[in-house]
């Protein structure tokens, strides 16, 4: 009997030692795996450098608007979210400012979307430039919630409008949050476009 007892104290003894030597290395591992998993896309023809996107997330589609507002767009999917970034190609004018809600006013004209940041919103800071950003939630269609996440940013007299959605129910999809955390990590660059002749 003593040296079953003596036994079973050991191989709990055992155990608790594997588990402290194996729980570490698993962490660092799943860490480590976490950390690795984020992508650096580039969108020349935006002039926008994404740095920290999941690597899960797709290759950008690039389209030019040719109607009003002309410009590129680029549209990046993860799962069920969308990140659309539009750049407008014409200059805005001279002493625009996306803090001055009646500037908010005429693009939530512009774009007709439905979340309004004339009233909305906070300013914010991205890739150094100042910003506007209005996070939302309203129901969508049947029980599930639509999320947006929407910026304005002005660089070098040009408007990103950069917008993350995603439709969820009951809860906010992780792929909106993965996203939203994503735009931290938006630089900007020089445009660089391909020759319409090359």
């Amino acid at each position: 009997m003593p040296s079953a007892a003596r036994g079973s104290v050991m191989c709990n003894a055992n155990i608790q030692t594997m588990h402290r030597t194996v729980v570490p290395v698993l962490l660092a591992l799943l860490f480590r795996s976490l950390a690795v998993q984020a992508d650096e896309i580039d969108v020349p023809e935006l002039g926008v450098h994404l740095a920290g996107m999941p690597s899960a997330a797709t290759k950008p589609q690039v389209s030019e608007a040719t109607q009003y507002p002309a410009g590129y767009s680029a549209l990046v999917r993860l799962g069920t979210a969308e990140l659309n970034i539009f750049r407008e190609e014409e200059p805005i004018p001279s002493g625009s400012d996306v803090a001055e809600p009646a500037y908010r006013a005429t693009l939530d004209r512009r774009y007709h979307g439905n979340v309004e940041s004339k009233t909305l919103g906070a300013p914010t800071s991205v890739g150094g430039h100042n910003a506007w950003t209005v996070v939302d939630a309203r129901g969508g269609s049947g029980d599930s919630t639509r999320y947006t996440c929407l910026t304005y940013v002005i660089v070098d007299r040009h408007l990103y409008r950069l917008a993350v959605t995603a439709d969820g129910s009951p809860a906010r999809p992780p792929e909106f949050d993965a996203l939203v955390k994503a735009l931290s990590g938006v630089s900007f660059e020089p445009v660089q476009r391909a020759s319409p002749h090359g």
